[in-house]
């Protein structure tokens, strides 16, 4: 007898699949769905098989079999099944079990044990630390190298956050934020315009200052009608096509990146800023990373306390790129955010939690 697995798009191809690999009598222990792929763990008859094949496999076989039953000896199911079984909820009506009084349970742990198993015999008794944290930051989209390095500096959720953030640096590059005219750049219809209005009324509410907003010359349908009509909804003094005297911030337009130097011309005293969507794909943002600069920060558009792009700050910290503003309202009448730690911080921890599959603190 033998535990099987079988995965395919949908559930009826599995089941298709493990009637042609082990016959119309392959007995079903669980399904499950992940993503778009299902996942049949089947437990077979396959004494045909393994005397066919025991000329060449026997001792690969006893040794897997003897490691397992060492591995069950140290860690018995009923402890292993304790600490592994999910929180249970009632549900009205419910039948209890016709066969077996916690096979689901059973199945879950059977899993458990062989995928450890698997991942000691493969490292030949010994897991890398972290194995399974690095597993999660890759699916986040953090690069390997980077990866490790919050690895380092632990594997609990709150250890990974402070690392991203000291990497950041967000106290720094906030306070910096309108120490100098700001010039805005990044993609077409990110929000820059937006976050050009936001802040102004930043650096003008702390600075004591006029809102003064300048915007380059922008050949897009509108864009000229557009940048005026919030300039006014804001109360914002606005300048096309020219920097005018006391322009707190300079909307660089459109999509630039394909021919912008470093700094636009006569802006060498200005400050450079790129905005990008937390939203953006990760290589499409590094583009915007490996040709722009120097860049003075990173504000981020259509931000989101409850969906917190990991992989993209992380490649800005990979980077030394400094994150200095948060946007998350299209309301060109509210000041940008800083990106201070206290306005990062917990959103970051909860979203490495999430990604982990840690618990929030204080939830049983």
């Amino acid at each position: 007898m033998r535990i099987e697995r079988v995965v395919a798009g949908t559930f009826s191809e599995a089941s298709e699949r493990s009637r042609k690999l082990y016959g119309p009598d392959v007995l079903l222990l669980s399904s499950s769905q992940v993503g778009d792929m299902h996942e049949l763990l089947l437990c077979t008859d396959t004494t045909g098989i393994d005397d066919e094949d025991a000329s060449g496999d026997t001792a690969a076989d006893t040794g897997f079999v003897a490691a397992l039953h060492e591995q069950m000896q140290q860690r018995p199911l009923n402890a292993r099944a304790e600490r592994h079984r999910e929180p249970t909820f009632s549900r009205p009506e419910a039948k209890p079990a016709e066969s077996g009084a916690d096979g689901a349970s059973l199945v879950g742990l059977i899993r458990k044990e062989f995928l450890a198993l698997e991942r000691l015999l493969a490292t030949g008794g010994v897991i890398p630390r972290g194995a399974d944290q690095r597993m999660a930051l890759l699916e986040q989209g953090v690069s390997a190298a980077y990866s490790g390095r919050l690895i380092d500096a632990g594997v609990d959720a709150s250890s990974m956050a402070a690392r991203l953030l000291a990497d950041l640096l967000p106290d720094a590059a906030g306070e910096r934020l309108g120490a100098r005219p700001a010039v805005l750049v990044g993609p077409a219809a990110v929000g820059k315009t937006t976050v050009a209005m936001q802040t102004v009324l930043l650096i003008a509410s702390t600075g004591g200052m006029p809102p003064v907003v300048s915007a380059a010359r922008d050949p897009r349908i509108g864009a000229r009608d557009r940048f005026f009509a919030m300039a006014d909804a804001a109360k914002i003094e606005s300048n096309w096509g020219v920097v005018a005297p006391g322009s707190l911030v300079i909307d660089a337009g459109g999509d630039l990146r394909d021919g912008i130097p470093s700094m636009p011309a006569g802006l060498s005293e200005h400050d450079l800023y790129l905005c990008i969507p937390a939203y953006s794909n990760r290589n499409a943002a590094l583009r915007w990373f490996d040709d722009i600069g120097p860049i003075a920060g990173v504000i981020l558009t259509h931000w989101s306390s409850t969906e917190v792009p990991i992989g993209l700050l992380a490649a800005m910290a990979e980077r030394g790129l400094s994150l200095a503003g948060l946007s998350d309202s299209d309301d060109v009448t509210r000041p940008l955010t800083r990106a201070v730690m206290s306005a990062v911080h917990q959103p970051l921890r909860n979203a490495f939690e999430l990604a982990l599959n840690m618990p929030t603190s204080g939830v049983e």
